[in-house]
């Protein structure tokens, strides 16, 4: 009932999925790909930062958005480590150079799941888009994930093996 009187001009629902085993099939066949963790981050954590630069170009504000991640997630770490450099990046850039995604945001920090809205609402998220991609058939809560499209603006990536096979390319040895 929250989620239905958002602003959806201003809230929005990014997601990526990894389809594990057509990951380690392709890697077996030497497809060179990220590990499924970067995946994750590039195709979700990072679309917010790309979605918020497109959508409000005029009110971009330097360190305005927090990420809060759950305990033990393993997404933070990475995600933090790109962010850090990014601000590496920024130390060293000359003056009046345009802002870039990484200055947008202000703090990469853990929160209690229970305790924060947000993160309920990204956990049953992540919880109904699993369901819809490994169950099939008659399961409960198979359909919460194509139910929440359509109440919330969605952007995600499913990177089955088809999506997979063609973004990303094989290691090609010479003799």
């Amino acid at each position: 009932m929250y989620v239905q009187h958002l602003d959806k001009k201003k809230f929005g629902m990014f997601y990526c999925a990894v389809d594990l085993d057509a990951w380690r099939s392709l890697k077996a066949e030497t497809y060179q790909l990220p590990d499924p963790i970067d995946m994750g981050n590039e195709f979700c954590s990072e679309k917010v930062l790309d979605w918020y630069l497109v959508r409000y170009p005029g009110i971009i504000n330097p360190n305005a958005i927090h990420y809060f991640f759950d305990h033990n997630e393993p997404f933070k770490l990475r995600f933090e480590g790109k962010w850090n450099q990014g601000k590496v990046r920024r130390a060293r850039a000359k003056e009046g150079e345009p802002l870039c995604k990484w200055d947008l945001i202000g703090a990469v920090t853990t929160a209690e799941m229970k305790k924060i809205p947000g993160l309920q609402a990204a956990d049953i998220l992540a919880w109904s888009v699993n369901r819809e991609n490994t169950n099939r058939g008659d399961v409960p809560g198979v359909s919460l994930a194509h139910i929440m499209r359509n109440i919330i603006p969605s952007l995600y990536a499913i990177w089955d093996e088809g999506k997979t096979r063609a973004a990303y390319s094989r290691l090609i040895y010479r003799a």
